[in-house]
């Protein structure tokens, strides 16, 4: 049967579309959805080979578009029969893929909410604590390292929080850093186990330390000597306590001799060359044009490794060969101070009073870099605030550098310190981070040369630092050489055998007041009598070398000097470095107690040894009615208890209320002083290392 329509020819035609598009354009959008699909497939894949997505689109959809349209124009009808079967399944494919992309964005949309919530939060919430790192340096370099740390710490901002802050500290010198390290940071070895304070720490155990010099960081002991043999050979390994891990120089300083304006305008040379020979020709060169020296002002040697590192050069800079007459023209005694920030700061108070003049007979030994700091009114560490360094009193005072081969040159190795305990990831990471910004923004902004000893250029526009060519503008260049050679410093232990040579040899007592007065407060920087006085004593003992001697003894009604059962008393002996520990934990661990034991029979019955004897008394004065029968005692002192002692020095440390003028302290010190010693020195404001080293520097 056969429809009204043509019957069986309907059935072989095609149904009709319900879309409505013409059959033209339906094979063009066919043919335009299967190229783009090859476009991005193979764009992809080239790009994961050369170059950019969008240039490898472009190209691919042109070649790809040239090839189709050449197989619809040779070959329509395979090209028809080929999109027809691809067309189905992308028809399929393409309702998956959109609700692919469909999710997609849902889960965007959603983790871009989360994200912004927890953005928003975070903002919002206080800040965490930074991670503190602590740096040790000697005095002389806390300016350059606390003005680059802070620049650190501000740089490590995140969103308004610091990730870390940065402690500068100055460290005591070669000799105190030794024991402190040797000991794990505690400043003796426990004298008694019931007295755990004579463990007390120096203070937070450094996570870098920057000494002055290589020699000092090859001084220190790399174990401790709780670990014995093995710990030696742990740390080795990398596991000893502290171990230490050295990470190159963070730039150079030469030692210089310096002098003020008006002798320096008399040695002045426009045609000589920047750099003597030698010390002793440089020294020679101020002699010559009229400049008598009478000292060079060096620091102290055990509180400052710069002043070690400067003294082989001046004792050899003279022919005679007597170093015990250059160790005293080294150290003029009216000029000791443990360090050079200490030494320049006097002359900036000087300088700021008005009072009197430059000393012209006085050269500086220092290094440049602190120098800078001096000459530029920066900062000298703890010691003094920044000044105007162009007005006319400062200007009058300012120091002028010269230079000699031999003067050695100090490097500041970056030294990362690794303690038992504390050495966490975040910790290393951080003292990496420092290095590293340490390396981007080396110290010759803040006054250093580089590590070959060039003076690096002032960068252009930048007047927020304090580059070492804008002294140079000040001095002139024919005063500071642009370069200078790298001559390391001796050996520390060596320096410190030769300055035991040179100097005399000097036996101290030292007699403690411990009565309960003395734990009243101390009339200057605070603290209780018996703290100032026992800090001002282990400043003393720490300073003393090997071949003088040294011993304690502790006086009040509950504690007889002359007992050796009394805590606190350590007969005297050689100031090796267990002495010197024995003394300090003792001073360490003692405490007030007991009435006031009249200073005349505290003298009396101490026990002196023979010989030339130094008798340093600490105490709070006591009072008159503590001290009956003042005149006979002191009668007694002066005749029979002088001939029994000739050699005796007395010197009396007050803590104070009383003054030395004040009974029974005026008596005392009339009947066994001066004869060389002190007398009486009041405790001052000043730092109890500077104190002690200018008492010691009088006694020997």
């Amino acid at each position: 049967m056969t429809g009204p329509h043509g019957g069986d020819g309907d059935r072989s035609r095609p149904p009709q579309r319900q879309d409505g598009l013409p059959d033209w354009l339906r094979r063009l959008l066919q043919v335009m959805l299967l190229d783009l699909c090859s476009t991005v497939i193979v764009s992809i894949g080239v790009t994961l080979v050369h170059g950019v997505f969008w240039l490898n689109a472009v190209i691919s959809l042109l070649v790809i578009a040239l090839v189709t349209g050449g197989l619809f124009a040779f070959y329509p009808d395979a090209a028809h029969a080929v999109l027809e079967r691809v067309s189905r399944p992308l028809k399929w494919g393409g309702a998956a893929l959109a609700w692919c992309f469909a999710g997609a964005a849902v889960m965007a949309l959603v983790l871009l909410a989360g994200t912004g919530a927890y953005r928003l939060r975070e903002n919002a919430s206080a800040c965490g604590q930074p991670l503190e790192l602590r740096v040790l340096t000697a005095p002389e370099t806390l300016t350059p390292l606390r003005a680059a740390a802070a620049e650190f710490a501000n740089d490590s901002e995140d969103r308004g929080c610091r990730k870390y802050s940065v402690t500068v500290v100055p460290e005591a010198g070669p000799v105190p850093l030794y024991d402190g390290f040797r000991l794990l940071w505690r400043r003796s070895e426990p004298a008694d186990q019931g007295h755990a304070d004579a463990q007390q720490l120096f203070g937070p155990q450094p996570d870098i330390w920057i000494p002055s010099s290589k020699a000092e960081y090859d001084f220190i002991p790399k174990g401790s000597p709780q670990t014995g043999a093995r710990g030696m050979a742990a740390g080795a390994a990398g596991k000893a306590d502290p171990y230490f891990r050295p990470r190159g120089s963070l730039g150079s300083s030469p030692l210089v001799l310096a002098l003020f304006t008006k002798a320096h305008e008399s040695v002045a040379d426009p045609i000589a060359a920047p750099i003597a020979p030698n010390t002793a020709g440089l020294l020679k060169r101020i002699a010559d044009a009229g400049v008598k020296l009478r000292a060079v002002a060096r620091p102290v040697p055990e509180t400052s490794a710069a002043a070690l590192a400067v003294t082989p050069a001046l004792y050899n800079a003279t022919p005679s060969g007597d170093n015990r007459g250059d160790e005293r023209f080294a150290e003029p005694a009216d000029l000791v101070a443990p360090d050079a920030v200490s030494l320049l700061c006097r002359f900036r108070q000087q300088a700021a009073a008005q009072q009197s003049e430059p000393p012209d007979d006085i050269a500086v030994a220092v290094p440049e870099q602190v120098l800078h700091d001096y000459d530029m009114g920066r900062p000298l560490g703890d010691r003094c605030g920044a000044v105007d360094a162009g007005s006319a009193p400062y200007a009058k005072w300012r120091l002028h550098p010269y230079y000699a081969t031999d003067l050695p040159t100090l490097d500041y190795p970056f030294v990362q310190v690794r303690w038992r305990g504390q050495d966490t990831r975040e910790r290393d990471a951080a003292v990496s981070e420092f290095h590293r910004w340490l390396e981007r923004n080396p110290l010759t902004s803040q006054g250093l040369r580089d590590d070959r000893g060039v003076i690096p250029a002032v960068h252009e526009g930048d007047t927020s630092h304090f580059y070492l060519s804008r002294l140079q503008e000040v001095v002139g260049n024919r005063v500071m050489p642009g370069v200078v050679g790298l001559t390391p410093a001796a050996g520390v232990q060596e320096t410190l055998d030769l300055i035991g040579a040179a100097r005399p040899r000097v036996s101290v007592s030292l007699l403690l007041d411990v009565s309960g007065s003395m734990g009243g407060a101390a009339q200057a920087r605070g603290g209780s009598r018996l703290v100032r006085g026992t800090s001002f004593l282990r400043s003393l003992v720490s300073q003393l070398q090997s071949n003088d001697r040294v011993g304690l003894q502790v006086s009040s009604q509950a504690a007889a000097p002359n007992n050796p059962e009394t805590f606190g008393n350590v007969p005297q002996d050689a100031a090796s470095p267990d002495q010197k520990n024995a003394v300090a934990s003792r001073l360490q661990a003692v405490a007030s107690s007991g009435a006031d034991q009249p200073l005349s029979d505290a003298i009396a019955a101490a026990d002196l040894g023979s010989g030339r004897q130094n008798l340093i008394l600490v105490t709070d004065g006591q009072l008159p009615a503590t001290n009956p029968r003042i005149d006979s005692r002191a009668e007694f002192l002066s005749g029979e208890f002088r001939k029994r002692h000739p050699g005796l020095r007395l010197t009396v440390v007050l803590t104070g209320p009383a003054t030395c003028g004040s009974s029974p302290v005026r008596q005392i010190v009339a009947a066994l002083g001066p004869k060389g010693g002190k007398g009486c020195v009041p405790l001052t404001e000043a730092p109890e290392v500077e104190q002690a080293a200018e008492l010691l520097s009088g006694l020997r």
